[in-house]
């Protein structure tokens, strides 16, 4: 397989410097243009040829943010690398492979980067839908598609995952999540729930069943669900 290209964008000479190290430790990784602004990486990146851009945020003129905005569905992936955890719900928005905050270990580096390599694998370089969320002092990245079941917990919410059957708990309003995901995959059924529509095996009178647990359908939301049902059913 031929290696990683990427680009390094960070305005402090020690950061990218270390990047440098734990890229010169990594099999099948390059680095084809270290830069120090946004406008740096853009005239490297308009050469072509990049497939991934580890990318800091609080920078000078265009933050790393602004610059992952710009990016369109062929750009390359992106890794944020940032000392500032509250961006971290941003990330998905733009689809970023990963959010190491500073300082990170080379392993957390590593793990990283193997995720990259797995999305050019399989030819989807940006990735699977996910968001961003802080549990337990941690920032985790949680694919959409993995996501059954959200409920709201007063200040917290409770997302809990197909893959791993437990929930991460996060302080987050539902209606703020809500607001995020993409309508057409998640839907509002109660004051206390959200159900990913494609996670759900069965539907009762006023209720949905996702594995063995049976969700309520309020009143005030039962219309809307009744019209995604007739949709469905044609």
């Amino acid at each position: 397989m031929e290696p990683l290209r990427c680009i390094i964008v960070d305005d402090e000479p020690l950061a990218l410097r270390q990047l440098e190290k734990y890229i010169e430790r990594t099999p099948g990784v390059e680095v084809v243009a270290s830069c120090y602004d946004a406008g740096e990486a853009m005239a490297a990146l308009e050469k072509g040829g990049v497939d991934l851009m580890f990318l800091d945020i609080n920078m000078p003129d265009m933050s790393g943010m602004e610059l992952a905005r710009r990016l369109t569905p062929m750009s390359p992936m992106v890794i944020f690398t940032t000392a500032y955890s509250e961006y971290a719900i941003e990330g998905f928005k733009v689809e970023a492979v990963d959010y190491l905050t500073k300082p990170f270990s080379y392993e957390e580096f590593a793990a990283s980067v193997e995720r990259a390599s797995r999305r050019l694998r399989r030819g989807d370089a940006r990735g699977d839908e996910a968001i961003y969320v802080k549990d337990s002092g941690l920032t985790r990245r949680i694919v959409l598609s993995d996501i059954t079941v959200i409920k709201g917990l007063a200040e917290y919410v409770q997302i809990y995952q197909r893959s791993t059957g437990r929930a991460v708990t996060t302080l987050m309003s539902l209606r703020s999540l809500e607001e995020t995901l993409p309508a057409d995959k998640f839907m509002r059924i109660h004051r206390s729930y959200i159900v990913n529509l494609d996670a759900v095996d069965g539907i009762g009178h006023n209720k949905v069943v996702i594995g063995t647990e049976e969700l309520p359908v309020s009143e005030s939301y039962r219309g809307r669900f009744k019209e995604y049902l007739k949709g469905k059913l044609g």
